[in-house]
């Protein structure tokens, strides 16, 4: 372990330096996580292997996975000056295109795609972390490019699939209505980043107005063949649980914006622990719905995601008549990881309590996925969630004994394992009673 923290530390400082180089700004008090540019690509492709019964999608995904690891791992040789390495970075392109064509034969034109987004990685890595200076760590960076990348060319493949075939499942549709709101998000932030004149109040909503009433709702009227917000709507209405789960959400939001204003009003920073709580409110929120209406809580996921993503542009750009509220709650949330322009632990928690329901889609639109999936459509939540809040809290109220070199401590990590493992115990339970009860029905 000593050996292999060693290399980590090591290969951290070069790619620090390497970056230092090309002056470009990372997160201060904080290494590179080159690790971290190793973790998604790994998740999907281990994920495929744990189940069979994956989707043509995520196999595709798997693919263009293989090839982002491949670069990754390249970036890092970079850091140490290797002569080779200009040589090497063609080997991941060429290997993500055959793989593309050859076994997921998508066609020539998708896999060319690929094959271009699997060697752009680096570039893109670099231009993130100099768009967003002092946001982002390299291991951080690497994530979010790597995320969207998959996500842009997952989302042209099943837009191209859905053009000709409409979506039948609840699932399905959840998808498409979630890519097109997002790429019309991803629209509006890319034209206000690269046209300064966009960020005045007047042109900043027009443009607004103009990509969801002139892109995301007749484009997915075309795909879905019929209204998406009418087939929202009448989502909403199928039956009580899902009314009484809006209800539950709209409590729960009402209280996160009531406690984020007393904590304004107060004019105090918010401490480790009053942070952890919305971590708390996020499992409260989403237990109910993975249990008993995953397909609605999907796509809730999606829209949450963007109404984040789009209230961080709106204080970013100090948009009225909001953006001063949003900053002022910024100012007494953020902590020593938000000294760059953009707060991205919002979008971090949300994704990573997400992040298990947007990879197996096919699983949770399964009748039976509360019974034999549970666990791990939990997940993210069990990790940040349950693992995270119990570590931090129990760690600042009773922790003294610190792990070596960090400021962890052994407390913190213990209450972290024995609470995540009474919330599996009680999804076991409940798992269980369930199979019970479908046994006794006649």
């Amino acid at each position: 372990m000593d050996v292999i923290e060693r290399m980590l530390d090591y290969s951290n400082q070069h790619v620090q330096i390497y970056l230092h180089e090309e002056q470009i700004s990372t997160r201060p008090g904080a290494s590179a996580g080159i690790w971290m540019s190793f973790l998604l690509p790994t998740a999907i492709i281990v994920g495929s292997n744990s189940n069979h019964d994956v989707s043509e999608l995520y196999e595709i995904a798997v693919s263009l996975s293989l090839g982002l690891l491949g670069t990754s791992a390249l970036f890092i040789a970079r850091s140490y000056k290797c002569r080779t390495q200009d040589y090497a970075f063609v080997i991941p392109p060429v290997f993500t295109y055959i793989q593309l064509f050859f076994y997921n034969k998508v066609g020539v034109w998708f896999s060319i795609a690929g094959g271009f987004a699997s060697y752009s990685f680096s570039e893109a890595v670099i231009f993130l972390l100099d768009a967003v200076p002092k946001s982002l760590t390299y291991g951080e960076a690497s994530v979010l490019t790597q995320a969207l990348i998959l996500f842009l060319f997952l989302v042209a493949n099943s837009l191209v699939n859905t053009w000709y075939n409409a979506p039948i499942h609840c699932v399905n549709t959840s998808s498409v209505i979630m890519q097109v709101g997002l790429l019309g998000l991803l629209l509006i932030s890319t034209t206000t980043y690269f046209f300064p004149q966009m960020r005045r109040p007047l042109p900043f909503y027009s443009l607004t107005l103009g990509v969801i009433f002139g892109f995301v709702i007749p484009f997915l009227q075309i795909l879905l063949q019929e209204n998406p917000v009418l087939w929202i709507v009448q989502l909403m209405l199928s039956n009580t649980t899902v009314g009484l789960l809006v209800i539950y959400w709209v409590i729960c939001s009402g209280l996160a914006v009531l406690a984020v204003n007393f904590q304004i009003q107060g004019g105090e920073q918010a401490s480790t622990m009053i942070r952890k709580y919305f971590h708390i409110l996020a499992v409260l929120v989403f237990i109910p719905g993975i249990i008993r209406e995953c397909c609605f809580l999907y796509l809730a996921t999606g829209v949450v995601l963007g109404l984040i993503i789009g209230l961080e542009l709106l204080r970013v750009l100090n948009m009225p008549p909001v953006g001063e509220a949003l900053q002022a709650g910024f100012k007494v949330f953020a902590d020593e990881k938000d000294v760059g322009s953009i707060a991205f632990t919002p979008i971090y928690l949300m994704a990573g309590c997400s992040l298990p329901l947007w990879l197996y889609t096919s699983v949770s639109s399964e009748e039976n996925y509360a019974g034999q999936h549970l666990l791990p459509l939990m997940s993210g939540l069990l990790t940040i969630g349950i693992g995270d809040t119990a570590a931090s809290i129990f760690g600042t109220l009773i922790g003294k004994t610190k792990w070596k070199g960090t400021k962890k401590t052994v407390e913190g990590t213990l209450a972290s394992i024995i609470c995540q493992m009474t919330l599996i115990l009680m999804l076991v339970y409940f798992a269980l009673g369930r199979s019970k009860g479908r046994k006794r029905e006649p």
